[in-house]
């Protein structure tokens, strides 16, 4: 595992689908992706995950900066914080 993927907690929240209504306000769902055990809160196809997860999402510094619902615990989240707030 890369060092940017060991920032991840393993909430899960990545996988859950979301919405944005016409305001911009995000509405979590409990739809989880369907390669989500949702006891563990781990990929069951996570070394191939983005070739089978429909809308799997790879979070890459420049894909952190402009998300809005990522959770305050996340660590890619206060990752993107610390650097922000340093410049």
């Amino acid at each position: 595992m890369m060092a940017w993927e060991r920032l991840c907690r393993r909430c899960g929240e990545c996988c859950f689908e979301k919405w944005i209504d016409d305001d911009g306000t995000i509405h979590p769902t409990s739809i989880a992706c369907r390669y989500l055990d949702i006891v563990s809160r781990k990929c069951k196809v996570y070394p191939h995950r983005f070739e089978v997860g429909e809308g799997c999402l790879k979070l890459t510094p420049e894909v952190v900066s402009t998300l809005q619902w990522l959770p305050e615990g996340c660590g890619y989240r206060q990752w993107w914080e610390s650097r922000s707030s340093s410049r």
